[in-house]
């Protein structure tokens, strides 16, 4: 999108109260955080409306409907053209922009790319990697994932490998990435900056005759189950609470349409990694330490404690405790916690079920401590963890 010379918004009109607002929902409804944003969005109208919703299926590029045919009172969604960008500036509406776009005024909800990208690296170094990689397509929101993701690697030091795609070398971008990929030290743990760019990595990793998980395991971002689950094999992804995203972004607007200021931004954190095939995998070379790693895995949601895992992989704690400690940079006891505090993190936010059945369903052994673990880790309760992430729990 070339450059244009706009104004920052600073007001909008405010809105009557008692009619039904016609709100244009501006996303890419062909993928899943389109379609879970609103989702989210609808969520909260049927609470705080009535609303009525302009949408128009589309892909990333939606616009803003005929002013002939529909009066639109405000708008939600990601402005990434110029004729949307200038349509909207020249109706003067209250806008809710969800990032990385050209729209000059404040952004109050987003997706936090740094817990993303936080959530991805911890997951493929519980695998035991060394080795990190990073494919996106040069866009604004997968170059802040992979400047994240980087800082994540980076900091905990070890190397880390970008795809940089170079448009005027004259060989196609399926042709370089299958280069690339088959040029990566391996075995190595890859993030793409989302589902659709992890389905073409595993694909070019087939042609390149590069294993997936074995040589290169894959996670992707959006969790859209049509994607994951058509890829071979199936895509681990980070669930990124996209419904979230919709109802906080409605709430803004609805104050925005009050004639109030919603205030700093929202960064909405992740569900979770859903994990699929792409990444069942342990890429260390410690046969000790990788067998420690898949039995933890697999049992850390049962009553497992560091004696049953010593029995299982048969060598001193003392030993496996050393060699854990210089590969995974954890103790066995802390990564058998971390993995029963992102399984609890999960059903709180995707189940109803009450805290002391969460506790149990992630392996705590009692409620008390998993009070203590969310408290020491994250520093709420999760009573409210789950309110702060679960719009229908407020």
């Amino acid at each position: 999108m070339g450059k244009a010379k706009v104004k920052r918004v600073t007001e909008c009109p405010v809105l009557s109260a008692g009619k039904i607002r016609q709100i244009a929902l501006l996303l890419e409804t062909s993928r899943e955080f389109g379609r879970g944003v609103i989702r989210g969005v609808s969520n909260y109208a049927k609470a705080h409306g009535p609303w009525n919703f302009y949408i128009n299926p589309a892909d990333i590029n939606p616009q803003l409907p005929s002013s002939k045919l529909w009066h639109i009172d405000a708008v939600i969604g990601r402005i990434s053209s110029h004729r949307a960008l200038s349509e909207v500036l020249t109706r003067n509406i209250p806008v809710v922009w969800l990032g990385y776009s050209a729209y000059p005024g404040p952004c109050y909800v987003r997706s936090d790319s740094a817990a993303v990208c936080r959530l991805a690296f911890d997951y493929l170094r519980n695998r035991g990697f060394s080795q990190y990689a990073y494919c996106g397509q040069n866009t604004e929101w997968g170059n802040e994932r992979r400047d994240q993701f980087a800082h994540c690697v980076c900091a905990a030091g070890l190397a880390f490998h970008n795809f940089d795609f170079n448009p005027r070398s004259g060989e196609t971008l399926e042709s370089q990435l299958s280069n690339w990929l088959s040029k990566l030290p391996k075995p190595i743990g890859l993030m793409a900056q989302d589902d659709l760019a992890a389905r073409e990595v595993i694909d070019m990793c087939r042609f390149a005759g590069v294993d997936v998980p074995e040589q290169v395991a894959v996670i992707g971002v959006d969790n859209d189950e049509l994607i994951c689950n058509v890829s071979t094999p199936t895509l681990s992804s980070i669930a990124v609470n996209s419904e979230l995203v919709g109802f906080e972004a409605a709430k803004a607007l609805d104050i925005l349409m009050a004639g109030k200021d919603p205030g700093s931004t929202v960064l909405v954190q992740p569900v979770g990694v859903i994990s699929r095939q792409s990444t069942d995998t342990v890429g260390v070379d410690d046969p000790v330490v990788a067998e420690a790693l898949r039995y933890i895995r697999e049992h850390a949601t049962e009553s497992i404690g560091v004696p049953d895992l010593l029995r299982h992989v048969l060598v001193s704690r003392r030993t496996l405790e050393l060699r854990f400690e210089k590969i995974v940079g954890r103790s066995p006891y802390e990564e058998i916690e971390r993995l029963r505090l992102l399984r609890a993190r999960e059903l709180l936010i995707t189940t109803d079920m009450k805290i002391s059945m969460v506790a149990k369903k992630a392996g705590f052994a009692s409620v008390q401590y998993l009070h203590q673990v969310f408290q020491r880790q994250i520093g709420q309760t999760p009573g409210r963890f789950r309110a702060v992430n679960r719009p229908l729990a407020r």
